[in-house]
């Protein structure tokens, strides 16, 4: 019997499901609006020191992408994230890219 082996570059990629709720005369870029956390694919890290735990991450990701992302003017948007990163010497930095996002409206 012959085993398959098999390379991995990369280790496995992480997707984070985020459902946006905004309200009718809320700014999100003032941070009125709220989240929902799902773990698409993968786990969540909740407990890594410095603020590279994923919550953390995630928020970042939504913050900086605010202008990118057509959010619902009164309901949800989900969106879809993908971990990603770099390395710097023998460190890992990782962070997530908006992959897609879906507007449901109300």
């Amino acid at each position: 019997m012959e085993i398959e082996k098999q390379i991995l570059n990369e280790g496995a990629v992480n997707y984070i499901e985020v459902y946006i709720y905004t309200e009718l005369g809320c700014k999100p870029s003032d941070g009125e609006y709220s989240m929902a956390i799902n773990s698409f694919f993968g786990s969540l890290d909740i407990s890594s020191a410095g603020g590279v735990d994923d919550v953390s991450l995630v928020k970042d990701c939504i913050e900086n992408n605010l202008d990118e992302i057509k959010l619902a003017v009164e309901g949800c948007t989900q969106v879809i994230l993908k971990e990603s990163g770099e390395w710097e010497d023998v460190f890992w930095h990782k962070y997530y890219e908006v992959e897609r996002y879906v507007v449901i409206e109300a």
